[in-house]
């Protein structure tokens, strides 16, 4: 009996390939959850954010309520609390105009919060987990930095409620 070295290479590989795959899961992908409530505490904004925390918190909450496993529950309802907090919020220069080097045209917005997730029975489920959200911000026609990063607040603050929201589902 005659073995092919390569084919039995190609098969082991492939094996181990599937086998490494098993238990792979993407950022965000539901779990089975320890629980299914969780009481969303309002954020701490311990950055320089203008008007963020209400956003943030509400921003946390739909993104919760539109998971189908998950609702969120007044305090002493809930089976986890997530505990939130704003550490830090950033507008940084990413392009210049074609007329001015110095005027930026665009700008990263960039917020980081910090998160807790604690059951009822005080169990941790994770603890200063940082969580980043980015969106652009362009300066437009008028030059309106200002206004236009009031416009595009409530924007950053759904992206990074989004992601805080795939945490708590993706534990694992």
């Amino acid at each position: 009996m005659k073995i092919d070295i390569k084919k039995t290479l190609a098969l082991f590989a492939a094996a181990l390939s599937l086998c490494g795959c098993s238990n792979y899961r993407l950022a965000g992908t539901p779990v089975d959850l320890p629980f299914s409530s969780v009481y969303v505490q309002p954020v701490r904004n311990d950055s320089y954010a203008p008007q963020a925390t209400n956003l943030l918190t509400n921003a946390i909450s739909e993104a919760i309520n539109r998971t189908p496993e998950l609702k969120t529950a007044l305090k002493g309802d809930a089976q986890a609390t997530l505990i939130t907090k704003l550490v830090s919020y950033r507008r940084v220069p990413v392009a210049t105009s074609a007329t001015d080097t110095a005027l930026a045209a665009s700008y990263a917005m960039e917020a980081i919060a910090e998160c807790t997730l604690e059951r009822s029975n005080g169990d941790v489920v994770f603890k200063n987990r940082k969580v980043t959200a980015r969106v652009m911000l362009y300066a437009g026609a008028d030059k309106n930095v200002l206004g236009n990063e009031y416009q595009n607040m409530p924007v950053l603050m759904r992206e990074l409620g989004g992601k805080i929201k795939d945490a708590v589902i993706g534990i694992w």
